[in-house]
């Protein structure tokens, strides 16, 4: 079996985060207490916008290779940040932090209005920008930022509350401030949209924005987290946090100070920072391959492929980012390279391996745990249908470097057929996890020996 979980294990259970993680496995994510339809919307939703986002890219290629800021090309990028990035992130949160933090989920009774007004805000935002009127930006903006508001306060009480905090937590902590930062941001752009109060500053808001909304709040989390999943699903025993703890204060003063150098037009702030954030992502990619060569799991499943794939591409994705930054020269079609590596490459991927893992276990764990010992259940990765996950692993990671590199050179037709090989990589992928809650295998009666009748003395 390839999932035990153990009856005796509690919230309270005195025990070193690092250790439990390691030792516990998957088995690990039942100690939250959470139930079923707090994350799962989330979880699945978010594949659903992975699943949009292919489909719309390769109509929408062209337009971004001449214009980023085209109606089309700014809902395209909301619908991956906010309908995928971040769905999943909210609903993986809200499963994990008990478990990182050993303590219970507080302010709960709060989370049932979450994910439908989270929903309905991107929606509104999203149709907002496609159809570029101002009063669907404001209130889908607004409607957002009242969600995050919302999320923050759950996850900030939880974190205040808890009694211990782990090298995951402190990454969830200042994430979460970067997320409210950055949804406020968001609100006065799409105010300044109608009013134009903000003026030539227009351009400084935005790359502040950029930068708290994919370094401070999706970087910063899933980096994070992936101290905490890597250990758990590859069963990592023997790594220390001092090394990421050195990342964390690096990342944030460099998402600080990258912030407030684009906002003031501090070229030396910028250029301190921006060294500061590529020795952090390089670190921290170290740190990852530390990890992965410790795991006591040594074949390397579908998950830790495009965990170790994405780090790859934030290892160069994000140093790009900083220089083109700092010297000016960003072309259009570099931008939207760019964009690719870093949205897709890096944290897209990245999550789709994880809902390999977080998605199946939630939907055994509810569906088969009960008749463990009782009944015949399925292992968990058979809930998975493994070949179309391989398929789709080299779906994305086959067509991402061609779109990514038809883009730098402007070659259009390419990159829309380059961008259709990747749709179907995310469509497919998005699928083979909403498969997992549809796809019910049978529950067969384990064969008992029959009882010998005993003679009588």
């Amino acid at each position: 079996m390839e999932i035990s979980v153990r009856p005796s294990a509690t919230p309270n259970a005195p025990t070193t985060p690092n250790a439990s993680v390691a030792t516990s496995g998957l088995s690990g994510l039942a100690r939250g207490g959470i139930p079923l339809w707090l994350p799962l919307p989330f979880l699945l939703t978010g594949a659903v916008g992975a699943a949009i986002v292919g489909g719309l890219l390769p109509f929408i290629a062209p337009q971004a290779l001449l214009a980023p800021g085209y109606p089309h090309v700014l809902a395209l990028v909301h619908i991956a940040t906010l309908g995928w990035l971040t769905m999943i992130i909210m609903g993986a949160s809200l499963q994990l932090a008990p478990v990182i933090l050993v303590s219970p989920l507080r302010a709960a009774r709060l989370a049932r209005a979450q994910y439908p007004l989270y929903l309905i805000g991107v929606v509104t935002l999203v149709i907002g920008f496609w159809t570029a009127q101002t009063l669907a930006l404001i209130v889908g903006g607004a409607l957002v930022v009242v969600a995050i508001a919302h999320y923050a306060t759950i996850m900030g009480v939880t974190l205040a509350r808890a009694t211990t905090h782990p090298l995951s937590a402190r990454y969830l902590t200042a994430s979460v401030t970067y997320l409210c930062i950055v949804a406020s941001l968001g609100l006065t752009a799409a105010l300044n949209f109608q009013f134009g109060f903000l003026g030539a500053s227009v351009d400084r808001l935005l790359l502040a924005h950029i930068t708290l909304g994919v370094v401070g709040w999706l970087t910063c989390t899933l980096m994070g987290v992936s101290y905490t999943l890597v250990r758990m699903f590859a069963l990592v025993h023997d790594h220390g946090d001092t090394l990421g703890q050195r990342i964390f204060l690096l990342l944030n003063g460099a998402i600080v100070g990258l912030a407030v150098g684009f906002a003031l037009d501090w070229l030396w702030l910028q250029a301190i920072a921006g060294l500061s954030l590529i020795a952090a992502v390089w670190l921290f990619a170290y740190d990852y391959r530390r990890m992965l060569r410790i795991r006591k799991r040594k074949a390397l499943d579908i998950t830790q492929r495009h965990g170790a794939v994405a780090v790859g591409y934030l290892a160069v994705a994000l140093p790009a980012g900083v220089a083109l930054a700092l010297f000016g020269a960003a072309r259009q079609p570099t931008l939207v390279a760019l964009a690719l590596a870093a949205l897709v490459g890096w944290l897209g991927q990245s999550m789709l391996g994880y809902l390999y893992k977080i998605v199946p276990f939630l939907i055994w764990q509810t569906r088969y745990a009960p008749f463990v010992g009782r009944q015949r259940v399925p292992l968990m990765r058979d809930l998975v249908h493994q070949r179309v996950a391989r398929i789709s692993f080299w779906l994305i990671n086959g067509a991402l470097p061609l779109a990514i590199i038809c883009a730098l050179v402007n070659w259009v037709a390419a990159f829309q057929l380059a961008a259709g090989a990747l749709g179907v990589g995310l469509a497919l992928a998005a699928a083979n996890i909403i498969g997992v809650v549809a796809r019910r295998r049978p529950v067969q009666p384990v064969a008992l020996p029959p009882v010998q009748p005993v003679a009588a003395p």
